[in-house]
């Protein structure tokens, strides 16, 4: 019998080391940081069902995105995601997207998932539907 030691960040995601372990929670937080700058979305059906958006300020926006995918760089240097860094919402948040997707972590790609619920008007949605069919919408500002 072999005994196997295991280390489990908050997130559930489990490693074999300590320090790797100690890194990925470190991670995380400093992607939350980065994160804490928007508002929060709400936790509620409603919100993920199109009953109302988040109004984004595109400066700040931006900046967070930007910010955001430059961390997104300690887990892979491709070119989408300078592209994205580079040419902004000019640029659809699928190309990098796919890359966290297949490089971070679920906690890490959970915050990007927020930039795909929003629409060309910097409303944050619930769900992604909305950001490509706001009208369908119910136009609530909740912040």
């Amino acid at each position: 019998m072999e005994i196997i030691t295991k280390y489990k960040a908050f997130d559930g995601v489990e490693f074999l080391s300590a320090p790797d372990c100690e890194e990925h929670e470190q991670n995380c937080h400093i992607a939350n940081e980065i994160m804490k700058a928007l508002p929060s979305r709400p936790n509620s059906c409603e919100f993920l069902n199109g009953e109302g958006y988040i109004q984004h300020d595109e400066i700040l926006l931006l900046k967070v995105r930007s910010r955001l995918l430059e961390f997104v760089k300690r887990y892979a240097e491709h070119d989408w995601i300078q592209q994205s860094i580079d040419r902004g919402f000019d640029v659809d948040e699928s190309w990098a997207g796919r890359i966290i997707g297949e490089c971070c972590p679920d906690t890490v790609y959970k915050y990007w998932y927020r930039f795909t619920c929003i629409d060309s008007s910097f409303k944050e949605w619930g769900q992604p539907y909305y950001s490509t069919h706001p009208d369908e919408g119910e136009q609530n500002k909740l912040n």
